[in-house]
């Protein structure tokens, strides 16, 4: 068997995107974000970084930008606690969403499945963003509003579960 017939390996790319994503989500300051985010980050955009890193590398812009974009992700969805929070949320969506569209046409993310998140996240934004709406309260001593993922609160049982599999090749269709 000749060095071109060698299969290409992703083991160490999808590790390495599945590390990223559970990090990023551990790192979040703020309550575990929507399932339909998480989702998302776990069966579509793990594509995308899968790619860049096996593309590019750990130490690349590419690898930086597509781990970046998880980090403003998840800060889109965090509660928002003062107008000013409200401002610089509205002032981050669109290039959000162009950073997103991006990253999909480079991972080669199906255009419907892109379409049906952009629509769940509008929507979530929407409802943040509605100056009728009352700012999200700040309550320290509420387990939703806590820095860190308390993994043995049962309500992330389910996500955690799925952020323990993130590793499983049977996600990404390469």
């Amino acid at each position: 068997m000749t060095e071109s017939e060698n299969p290409v390996s992703y083991k160490a790319d999808i590790t390495a995107a599945g590390d990223a994503i559970r990090r990023a989500i551990a790192d979040a300051d703020g309550p575990l974000p929507p399932h339909f985010l998480v989702e998302f980050l776990m069966s579509q955009w793990r594509r995308y970084l899968v790619l860049a890193h096996h593309r590019h590398g750990a130490d690349s812009p590419e690898w930086r930008e597509a781990v970046d974009l998880i980090r403003r992700l998840l800060f889109s969805v965090l509660p928002v606690t003062t107008v000013q929070e409200r401002q610089a949320l509205a002032k981050s969506v669109p290039q959000l969403i162009t950073d997103l569209r991006k990253g999909a046409a480079l991972g080669t993310i199906d255009a419907i499945t892109l379409d049906i998140f952009l629509k769940q996240l509008g929507n979530f934004h929407f409802n943040k963003l509605d100056p009728q709406r009352p700012l999200d309260p700040v309550n320290p001593n509420e387990p939703s509003n806590t820095i860190t993922m308390d993994v043995r609160d049962p309500r992330y049982r389910a996500i955690l579960d799925q952020l323990d599999g993130v590793d499983g090749v049977e996600h990404i269709d390469m």
